[in-house]
């Protein structure tokens, strides 16, 4: 898939039939030389490039790649018919698969033993203890230039041409580079009942945070309480309103791209920038004026779903998980609705969803290359159009690619969950960004800022306190953290 790559390699094979034959002539051999006929060619002197495919990698070269596949809650069944397609169209490549819930113990134990020989060539979760330390000590290949390959099945496009808006951008970096590479997204927002939507004629788009103010009025002028989530967990806050707001605040600013690195390294401030309480302000009002479910604080996460489905509320902050984690409970002609939290003025302003990704998948560096640039072409190849929507429809995992939606017959069959989230996106241009940290700090005052915040932010959605002397205290634990961390 390298296309300089591969004239580089078609040149040179030219090179060489060219040297051979001249060779031949003057030795006086009539017949074709036997090092032009490829093995298994019927065709005498046929080209040396006929030896490689198309994306310049050996056709009779044997690769086993060894794959540690975490078996989690979509199953193996979309990686299975992954492969399958894969080894049928690279029969040289065989794919030698170690499937465990438990790939995380597995995993540890492989690094620990130190052997590379026995070590996975690829591995699609994160080992105990994250993967930033692995990176950085060189053990993991970065995976940047897979974004650039073309995609197996439009081979006129890269990778990233027909990702969702802000995959390649919110990436994690370490050390400027991407050690990881995701197959499957997911999306936090408001979801809904569109039925119950429908039915009182409340809007299901607000444009701006006005038009949205405007909804939850008019949802609690009916007796519905418009907003839940778990206040047992609370950390759900942050799929509808969390970090994704900060970035969409600073895109306003005209300041996204340094407020992004600042989030990535835990720059100063963090807890106490003017994005930051203004995110957490906007929470607050909401709760003041009563927009959050009462019983929120004793909530767990199914519980704050079972609100909307049974009308006890309007809308929960949850991800897309949300219809396969509830389909028991769901009645059959449930049609779930989303809509994220626009804190935008207009729409000529960018909206900002968060986004999550799952399926990852991380390369072993001290393999033979030829292992690694096959593993990457497994990888790219996962996110052909016929692997992703088989993964949306057999795993429900959410597809990478932004194209799925042209097709009205494929996106008929994702669920109602995925239908929404992708059309909402696409209708409002919407910027998908995952948040995510390039460092490591393991100071215990960052994990007691985390808490204290943890603490409030129930109490933050009834409007029982103000949350801007909680960042305060949270931004001098974080500065301690950080001070800590420069000591060692």
């Amino acid at each position: 898939m390298f296309n300089g790559k591969r004239n580089r390699l078609m040149s040179t094979g030219a090179a060489a039939v060219l040297s051979l034959t001249m060779l031949a002539a003057c030795s006086g051999n009539n017949g074709p030389s036997p090092s032009t006929t490829p093995a298994g060619s019927d065709k005498p002197g046929a080209p040396a490039e006929a030896e490689v495919y198309e994306n310049g990698l050996s056709k009779t070269e044997k690769v086993t790649l060894k794959v540690g596949f975490f078996v989690g809650g979509y199953g193996r069944e979309w990686f299975d018919y992954a492969v399958d397609s894969f080894t049928a169209k690279y029969p040289n490549v065989k794919v030698d698969i170690t499937a465990s819930a438990d790939m995380k113990t597995i995993l540890s134990t492989k690094i620990s033993a130190g052997n590379d020989n026995d070590m996975f060539d690829l591995f699609n979760t994160e080992p105990s203890g994250g993967i930033i330390g692995l990176a950085e000590a060189g053990k993991l290949e970065p995976m940047d230039d897979i974004w650039d390959f073309p995609l197996p099945d439009v081979p006129d496009k890269k990778v990233k041409d027909l990702m969702m808006p802000g995959m390649y951008e919110s990436t994690p970096l370490i050390n400027g580079k991407r050690y990881e590479f995701t197959t499957a997204s997911s999306f936090g927002g408001l979801f809904f009942n569109k039925k119950l939507f429908e039915e009182h004629g409340w809007n299901q788009n607000p444009n701006t945070w006005e038009e949205f103010k405007a909804l939850l009025a008019d949802i609690k002028a009916d007796g519905i309480a418009p907003i839940t989530f778990p206040g047992i967990h609370p950390s759900y806050h942050n799929w509808a309103f969390g970090t994704a707001k900060n970035f969409e605040l600073a895109d306003i600013n005209g300041h996204v791209d340094e407020f992004i690195d600042n989030y990535r390294t835990y720059g100063l401030p963090q807890y106490t920038n003017p994005e930051t309480v203004e995110t957490w302000t906007r929470f607050y009002e909401l709760g003041k004026l009563g927009y959050f479910a009462e019983g929120l604080p004793a909530l767990n996460h199914t519980q704050s779903q079972m609100q909307v489905i049974q009308g006890q509320a309007a809308m929960v902050s949850t991800g897309t998980h949300v219809e396969n984690e509830m389909k028991e409970a769901t009645p059959a002609d449930f049609d779930w609705g989303y809509m994220a939290v626009p804190f935008r003025d207009n729409t000529d302003q960018k909206l900002w969803i968060r986004s999550g990704t799952s399926n990852f998948n991380y390369i072993w560096a001290a393999k033979p290359e030829s292992n690694k640039k096959w593993a990457k072409e497994l990888i790219a190849w996962l996110v052909t159009l016929d692997n992703q929507q088989f993964a949306a429809e057999k795993a429900g995992a959410l597809p990478m690619r932004k194209d799925l939606t042209d097709d009205p017959a494929k996106a008929a069959n994702l669920s109602s969950s995925a239908q929404s989230v992708l059309k909402y996106i696409s209708d409002n241009d919407a910027q998908t960004f995952k948040a995510s940290r390039s460092i490591n700090i393991s100071d215990p005052n960052l994990a007691q800022a985390e808490k204290l915040m943890n603490e409030n932010i129930a109490k933050f959605a009834m409007g029982m306190q103000d949350p801007k002397p909680i960042l305060e205290q949270a931004e001098e634990l974080l500065t301690k953290a950080l001070e800590a961390e420069k000591k060692n």
